[in-house]
């Protein structure tokens, strides 16, 4: 039976992250807790660096989040919050990384006091110290060392390429909130003109930077698919295949942004997914 706290995570996961919604359903059941819990941990510091329209306030509840990981690290009483006290359970059950945690909500609060990663290296920084440490904690969840060699080395690409897409993907989005996660460099080479995108604009070099985006979480993802991953590195592998997913609706949207296919879902992702955990192959 799914406590209080297991069922409020579960929800908010279903409700604000469809992709790790999906993958919940192919976990396995001793680890189908944790994994929530993880996910809504992710959720809520995703929403405290895009949702919320003033910096200060981001940055103020990011904070609290800090506390919270500090009294979960501390393994003493943990805040009322039911996130938090389901992602204190999962830490005493699976021995997750609070560095990993706290890693994650440092890189959002540079999001927050930056314009956008002027760099691909920097960008890159930022993807392994979010979404790649969200596959590593997903990875200790379920009884893995995420510092396997192999497991290592796909965490890291499989996180750049999952980020780079979800970043392609959400472009428009973010604009409309004056946010651009693109980065300058990647603009600079495709010639891409920045008032043009937060004004809402159509550009050839729009997307042409985003077909850059994509081969490279393509290169990221071919990478990947070198390594030796155990079949129960579910997360992992439905991480990459659901990156896979929405790379293959950006090439038919000939990578333009406005395209509605870009962002729409797809009712029959649940059986694609089903497909890799059965094969293994993403």
């Amino acid at each position: 039976m799914l406590s209080a706290h297991d069922e409020y995570c579960l929800e908010q996961v279903r409700q604000g992250d469809r992709d790790r919604y999906l993958a919940l359903l192919f976990a396995p059941a001793s680890a189908r807790n944790a994994l929530a819990a993880i996910a809504a941990f992710n959720l809520e510091l995703a929403r405290a660096a895009s949702e919320i329209t003033e910096s200060m306030l981001g940055l103020v509840r990011l904070q609290w989040w800090r506390e919270a990981v500090e009294e979960i690290r501390a393994g003493g009483a943990v805040r009322r919050h039911q996130v938090a006290e389901a992602l204190a359970a999962a830490t005493r059950a699976h021995g997750l990384s609070t560095d990993r945690m706290l890693a994650m909500i440092a890189s959002r609060e540079e999001e927050l006091e930056s314009e956008g990663p002027p760099t691909q290296a920097v960008f890159d920084a930022r993807a392994d110290a979010t979404a790649a440490n969200l596959i590593r904690l997903s990875l200790q969840a379920v009884a893995l060392d995420p510092e396997e060699t192999a497991l290592s080395r796909a965490s890291a690409s499989v996180g750049r390429a999952y980020a780079s897409v979800g970043c392609a993907r959400s472009v428009l989005l973010d604009a409309r909130r004056r946010r651009i996660r693109l980065p300058a460099e990647a603009m600079a080479e495709a010639g891409v003109d920045r008032d043009q995108l937060l004004e809402l604009r159509p550009q050839a070099a729009l997307l042409a930077c985003l077909r850059l985006v994509a081969t490279r979480a393509e290169s990221d993802l071919q990478a990947a698919r070198q390594g030796s991953i155990p079949r129960r590195a579910r997360p992992l592998r439905l991480t990459a295949r659901l990156a896979a997913l929405h790379l293959e609706r950006l090439r038919r949207a000939a990578y333009d942004p406005f395209d509605p296919r870009v962002i729409a879902s797809a009712p029959f992702d649940v059986w694609r997914l089903l497909a890799t955990t059965i094969t293994g192959r993403f």
